[in-house]
């Protein structure tokens, strides 16, 4: 069974947003969400007009896709859709040792709506699943920072520009709870 079916299982049906395989096709919006995401840092670069500034960005929207495809071979690399519409992404590498979530972002609009609160509930819950600790990695001024740190995900190192954070095994886990399909 796939992360993505698996995923499917743990959301609340409440949950309005829908979960499918990224594709090709999805190129165009993976730009724009990139954009949205580092807008506010790439502004303030001095002599540059705002299409230099796209420009930048889409190249470096590129790159980090480069770099997940390189470093993250077995990722899943899931859309997030409302009514046919993609509003987010959720990347997610699952193995044996970890649950780990390379990128989960959603477009403005959808922020501040608890979507990600229940996403990310539901890939701990995945974790818990088959017993192993939830990381990921993210900025230290990052405002979802704060997020992962109710969720119970701790700093355990720097990394270059990044905190790499992890949620350890819940308790239930560590006393070998049976695995959840």
């Amino acid at each position: 069974m796939t992360s993505l079916e698996r995923l499917a299982r743990l959301l609340p049906s409440s949950f309005v947003p829908g979960l499918r395989l990224q594709a090709e096709a999805d190129d165009g919006f993976l730009r724009a969400l990139f954009v949205t995401r580092r807008w506010e840092e790439v502004r303030a670069a001095p002599g540059w007009t705002d299409a230099q500034r796209v420009a930048f960005l889409h190249a470096q929207a590129e790159l980090q896709q480069r770099h997940y495809a390189l470093h993250y071979r077995s990722a899943e690399f899931l859309l997030l859709e409302h009514q046919g519409q993609p509003i987010g992404r959720l990347c997610l590498q699952v193995d044996a040792s970890e649950v780990r979530v390379v990128d989960i972002a959603l477009l403005p609009a959808w922020q501040g709506k608890g979507l990600g609160s229940t996403l990310l509930a539901a890939v701990l819950a995945l974790a818990d699943g088959q017993h192993t600790r939830c990381a990921l990695s993210v900025e230290p001024f990052n405002p979802a920072r704060r997020l992962y740190a109710r969720l119970g995900f701790e700093v355990v190192s720097e990394q270059g520009l990044y905190l790499q954070m992890q949620r350890p095994l819940t308790q239930t886990c560590a006393e070998g709870a049976p695995m959840e399909p």
